[in-house]
């Protein structure tokens, strides 16, 4: 998958985040900036203040949209759910809200690399 796919992918799962992609990809490549970028600057503070809001709805949308990225063959996607998503999950310093609403296959992935 080419990183044009995997941002609009996320994109379409979140059109919330339209404007800040754009604010952080608008010098860069646009929809075609590495996945690498997006996820970790506009997907993960997404993410992390969703959590810590307690927006249960849109932390439940996230957490099963990293779930659906668990079922996907491709290495590029493989790459950007353990190295943008899990690992900057397990680098948080309190990660336990973080981690606590992953899903089935992401937990064990998680679990397997990153579970101290």
């Amino acid at each position: 998958m080419e990183p044009k796919e995997l941002n609009t992918l996320l994109l379409n799962k979140f059109p919330e985040l339209k404007e800040k992609f754009e604010e952080e990809t608008s010098w860069q490549d646009g929809i075609e900036t590495g996945s690498f970028i997006v996820f970790e600057d506009v997907f993960m503070p997404f993410l992390e203040s969703n959590v810590e809001l307690h927006n249960e709805e849109m932390v439940e949308r996230i957490y099963s949209f990293i779930e659906e990225l668990c079922d996907f063959k491709d290495e590029y996607v493989k790459n950007i759910l353990f190295v943008a998503i899990l690992e900057n999950l397990a680098g948080y310093v309190n990660p336990e809200p973080f981690i606590k609403p992953l899903k089935d296959k992401s937990k064990k992935i998680f679990d397997e690399n990153f579970k101290k």
